[in-house]
C-alpha cells in the first residue's frame, strides 16, 4: 500500500482511540512513528529512501522481519520499558500498517520466523486502493464528526 493509505488507516485509529488515551499528541505522533517504521526495509518508501537507512536495507529484505506481528510486538515492548505512555501509539499504528499490507498480493509473514504468509487482492497503488483510500479519508470525516462534532 501507499504510504497516504497507511496515513488515512492511522488516523481512523487515531479517531477511534484519542478520546481513551492520556496524552492525545504523543499518542498522534507515535501512531504515525508505527505506521512508517515497517516499510522503512526499503528504499522505495517515502521515509525507507533515506541514506540513514540504507545499511538495514542491506541486511533485510522487503515485507520480510519488519512486517510481522512479532516485530511490532517486540519493539512496542522495547518501547514500554523506557517510555510506557508512548507504546501503544507505536503499537497501534504498526499492526494498523500490517493489517492494511496483508491485503496487498505481496502480503505479510505475520507470524515471523514462521513462512506462513497472509496475502489478499490489492494491488499497491492500484484502482481498489485508490478507492480504499478515498472511503477512508470519507469514513474519517463521518468518525470525526460523529465523535468530536455532535
Amino acid at each position: 500500500m501507499l504510504i497516504r493509505t497507511h496515513v488515512m488507516f492511522a488516523i481512523f485509529l487515531v479517531l477511534i482511540f484519542f478520546q481513551h488515551v492520556s496524552n492525545g499528541f504523543l499518542f498522534l505522533v507515535m501512531v504515525l512513528v508505527g505506521t512508517v517504521v515497517p516499510d522503512l526495509d526499503t528504499n522505495r518508501s517515502s521515509y525507507g529512501r533515506h541514506l540513514i537507512f540504507r545499511p538495514m536495507q542491506f541486511f533485510m529484505k522487503h515485507r520480510g522481519v519488519l512486517h510481522s506481528f512479532t516485530t511490532a510486538a517486540l519493539l512496542s515492548l522495547l518501547i514500554a520499558v523506557f517510555y510506557p505512555v508512548a507504546s501503544f501509539g507505536f503499537f497501534l499504528g504498526y499492526v494498523g500498517h500490517l493489517i492494511m499490507d496483508s491485503f496487498t498480493p505481496d502480503g505479510i509473514r505475520p507470524l515471523w520466523p514462521l513462512k506462513y504468509g497472509s496475502v489478499g487482492p490489492v494491488r499497491t497503488g492500484g484502482r481498489l486502493e485508490e478507492t480504499l483510500f478515498f472511503v477512508m479519508v470519507f469514513v474519517n470525516i463521518l468518525v470525526f464528526i460523529g465523535f468530536y462534532m455532535l
